[in-house]
């Protein structure tokens, strides 16, 4: 592969991980990064033409990651993350969290001449686990989502 500036997306040069663990069959990964937990606002007295600052929150909520995986014939997506194996739904999977205590997600971005860098993700909880589907004849594959959130990330 010719030497590229720019990041390339699929084809193994991006890795998620759960608690040190491979993510597999992960097809898609979409990262909302933390927000502001208020609208900024501008200080603008009745008097100015214009604002005079503008304040912000010192603060954000949390950020949220969702991952499609591709389902296997043997186990929902879920069960192949360490210490979820045996979880039947998101009841199951929001109880068993607890057991599992302050878990991690790192994002590990590797570019074609052997360059890493990475992203972890602190204190994420499973939120949301779409066991839905649509199957039909042309069906090939069939993508499950699972929402994470966590409260913070840092590079490493």
């Amino acid at each position: 592969m010719v030497a590229t500036a720019s990041r390339i997306g699929g084809s193994g040069f991006t890795t998620m991980m759960w608690n040190g663990a491979r993510m597999a069959y992960l097809q898609v990964m979409q990262d909302t990064p933390p927000t502001p937990v208020a609208t900024a606002q501008a200080v603008q007295p009745i008097d100015e033409s214009v604002p005079l600052e503008i304040v912000t929150s010192m603060a954000v909520g949390v950020g949220t990651l969702r991952a499609t995986f591709y389902e296997l014939w043997n186990q929902p997506v879920w069960q192949m993350l360490p210490g979820l194996d045996g979880s039947h739904n998101l009841l199951d999977v929001l109880k068993r969290q607890i057991s599992l205590g302050n878990v991690t997600m790192q994002k590990v971005i590797k570019s074609p001449n052997g360059v890493m860098r990475s992203k972890v993700y602190h204190k994420v909880v499973i939120t949301d686990i779409d066991e839905g589907e649509n199957v039909n004849i042309g069906t090939m594959t069939l993508p499950k989502t699972l929402t994470f959130q966590y409260c913070y990330s840092t590079p490493v």
